[in-house]
């Protein structure tokens, strides 16, 4: 009898080891405590860097992942208004907070500004810098995101090339019948520009470090879709509308039944 005490105990000890701490604050009132849309956001930067010191909270689902690379410290997360990138300055995202996911934001102490056309959403930054910081810690990142038990597929925003306003940068966005188009004379290396039918121009940025870099492109008409930026591309080329794509799917070939 008391052996099989025992070695209930050393389970029981050992599942609690296995326990994930982030649970302790898995919240479904997470809707209630939104007072506060993610649009608001972008008003609130007002172009620069902006601290934020009332109690507002915002809720929206995650929309991208570092699975593969192509994001890094950083999640993307939207809700019906816009689309805010978190920096969170940790590595492993997509365990914690999958795409689909829905988590609420405790802005009081976080500060937001506009960097290539995204609102970016971090701690105060310090004084010899324009930009908020990263969470980094675990402590600072659960003091301010909730996570919910919420987790659905997300849907990107259709567009078209010609469509595209600053405003909607951050947001997941969809565009089809692009046709890949090389500029002659530009070595495409991170940056790959697509073109429409009237040839107006996109270009899609594949980080070195994405497990797709090197991704072979089809000559077919291509659908791409990923997080939408406004950055610059190149000394000659300029600022451009940018998709970031979070998988190697996100640039697939078109289906003509849409």
């Amino acid at each position: 009898m008391k052996r099989w005490f025992v070695i209930l105990l050393l389970f029981l000890l050992l599942a609690m080891g296995c326990y994930d701490n982030h649970s302790e604050r898995v919240s479904d009132d997470i809707f209630e405590q939104a007072n506060c849309k993610i649009g608001t956001l972008r008003s609130l930067s007002q172009g620069a860097n902006s601290t934020i010191l009332a109690d507002l909270t915002c809720a929206g689902r995650v929309t991208s992942s570092d699975k593969d690379g192509n994001f890094y410290r950083s999640m993307i997360v939207e809700d019906e208004s816009g689309a805010v990138e978190v920096n969170l300055g940790i590595y492993n995202i997509e365990a914690q907070y999958p795409i689909g996911l829905m988590v609420a934001i405790r802005l009081n102490g976080t500060a937001v500004m506009v960097e290539d056309g995204v609102v970016q959403l971090g701690l105060p930054p310090q004084s010899y810098d324009s930009a908020p910081r990263d969470m980094e810690s675990q402590e600072v990142i659960d003091k301010h995101l909730i996570r919910s038990t919420s987790v659905l597929p997300v849907e990107p925003s259709v567009c078209d090339v010609e469509s595209l306003d600053i405003s909607m940068c951050g947001r997941f966005v969809k565009l089809y019948n692009l046709k890949h188009s090389p500029l002659e004379g530009y070595e495409e290396r991170e940056y790959h520009r697509f073109v429409d039918e009237n040839e107006n121009a996109i270009f899609a940025y594949i980080s070195s470090y994405a497990d797709f870099y090197g991704l072979e492109i089809p000559c077919e008409q291509l659908t791409v879709q990923g997080i939408l930026y406004y950055e610059t591309v190149g000394m000659s080329i300029g600022r451009q509308f940018v998709i970031k794509p979070r998988f190697a799917n996100d640039i697939s070939i078109s289906n003509n039944d849409i």
